[in-house]
């Protein structure tokens, strides 16, 4: 598990990590190490905020930001992972926050450290595998079920998302494709440059020599993927007999 604490105040902060750090080491046989990163200021949180499975937040205006903000500034991000908002000066509970935002009391007891981290144990254990995609400015990540399909244009990969949304990543579809394919069987390249999900295919061609997806974009399929096209179709609309996985 790796665990990022945002406290503008020393203390707090190094108090927190000596915390966790014994934690860690009563839990290694378990669940496993807890890899901790600390900071200061968000600066640094926000940067990459998506490798962390847990955040443990309480910022009294540095920078003019509050710990109310870093939550703001995480959500925008894409974080789903469990935030624990550490009240001290601040008393968050009397904000609205997000459903995966928790609460915890100055100076932090040790069993409460504790319920939090098995609170965000369960969470990681069901959450879904996320699928990072990266632009020259900008890095989003989005679930299996947000991608419809891609499509390789020169040195780009424009990515269609569910919401009529699009993201330009800087990969070839054969690199975005190896990222994936592991994990989401679900995905597959009808042609060198394309990536469907198959879960949005409408309908088959004649064939399965093309494919149509939900908001009508059609794809040409090469010979050699027509029987996994028909599987995978088969397999998500329960049309017919379904094939043997090629």
């Amino acid at each position: 598990m790796h665990v990022a604490i945002c406290d503008d105040n020393v203390a707090d902060r190094r108090q927190l990590e000596r915390l966790l750090k014994r934690e860690s080491d009563r839990r290694s046989a378990d669940t496993g190490i807890i890899y901790t990163d600390a900071f200061g200021n968000t600066q640094a949180l926000l940067a990459n905020p998506m490798q962390y499975d847990l955040f443990y937040i309480d910022m009294c205006n540095t920078d003019g930001l509050s710990g109310s903000d870093v939550v703001v500034m995480l959500t925008e991000k894409g974080v789903h992972a469990p935030i624990v908002m550490c009240c001290s000066k601040d008393d968050y509970k009397t904000k609205n926050f997000p459903a995966n935002v928790i609460f915890l009391d100055k100076p932090i007891r040790t069993e409460e450290l504790a319920e939090s981290l098995e609170h965000a144990l369960r969470i990681k254990a069901e959450a879904p595998d996320m699928i990072e995609l990266r632009e020259d400015k900008n890095t989003i990540y989005v679930t299996e079920e947000e991608i419809l399909y891609a499509w390789e244009d020169g040195r780009h990969v424009t990515v269609t998302l569910t919401g009529n949304r699009q993201f330009v990543a800087n990969t070839t579809a054969a690199n975005l494709f190896a990222q994936i394919e592991d994990n989401h069987p679900m995905f597959f390249a009808p042609t060198i440059k394309g990536i469907v999900n198959a879960r949005y295919i409408k309908k088959l061609g004649l064939g399965c020599t093309t494919l149509t997806m939900e908001d009508d974009t059609v794809f040409k399929v090469h010979k050699d993927c027509r029987k996994y096209a028909k599987y995978a179709f088969d397999e998500f609309h329960g049309t017919g007999s379904k094939s043997e996985v090629p």
